[in-house]
């Protein structure tokens, strides 16, 4: 079933075993955050027209038979293997997730601290997603809202220069990167260094040795992004732009 966001206007696709038999159900939509209600009609699809047929005939005609020595020619296949079509499901978060575990919803892409990332998130009540390859993370970004994202310039062993991840983050439009938290680790970074981290397009940028103040420096982080951004977001709200979380 698709239903169509009030506040931002994207399509969502909901799958068909997560939709009631009948009656009025809710969820939060997965781009802009905002509670999006949709109702199963069983009366309205009961009393949908069906498609003019025109005149039938009033016997059903008799199949000619077979002539089985008739030879039917078959196309030759062109090309190899029909490629398997990507599983957008495995892509999609579950929504009812963030209802039941927590209130927001975080990317790791980190595995060599993965360990270190997770406990501190999950304290702070965020849902983790972690991923173990760039394509996998790409493609989660696509179609998902993540309110953090945690992410080594040398994720699954590539050169900082050359990260996917980070390339697909750097050019988002700012009505959107603004709604991210990007945390970037690496061994070369001077932990909350603002300009290493506007030079990375980054919130904050976390040199690896400073793990252990991990929690504390976070913390402090998002609250001095929410401060700086607060007037602008107050003004989107009192506007009618945007819907206060």
């Amino acid at each position: 079933m698709k239903v169509k966001c009030p506040s931002c206007s994207k399509i969502i696709n909901v799958p068909d075993e997560k939709i009631p038999a009948r009656g009025v159900f809710n969820f939060n939509c997965p781009n802009c955050k905002n509670p999006v209600s949709a109702s199963i009609d069983e009366k309205a699809i009961s009393e949908i027209a069906l498609p003019d047929l025109g005149d039938l005939p009033e016997t059903t005609p008799t199949p000619q038979p077979l002539d089985e020595t008739q030879d039917i020619p078959v196309p030759p296949r062109v090309g190899g293997d029909i490629p398997a079509l990507p599983d957008f499901e495995d892509a999609m978060e579950n929504e009812l997730d963030i209802l039941q575990e927590g209130k927001f919803r975080a990317l790791v892409a980190d595995n060599e601290n993965l360990d270190r990332v997770s406990p501190v998130l999950k304290k702070m009540d965020y849902v983790i997603t972690s991923v173990k390859s760039h394509d996998e993370a790409i493609q989660k970004l696509t179609f998902n809202k993540y309110d953090i994202i945690a992410l080594s310039e040398t994720f699954a062993g590539c050169d900082p220069a050359e990260n996917a991840i980070h390339k697909y983050l750097e050019p988002l439009t700012m009505d959107i990167r603004r709604k991210m938290f990007i945390v970037m680790t690496g061994k070369k970074f001077k932990t909350m260094d603002n300009m290493q981290a506007f030079n990375k397009s980054a919130n904050l940028v976390l040199n690896e040795s400073d793990f252990g103040n991990f929690e504390l420096i976070l913390k402090k982080s998002i609250k001095d992004s929410e401060l700086f951004y607060h007037i602008f977001n107050t003004m989107l709200i009192e506007t009618g732009k945007e819907i206060a979380r």
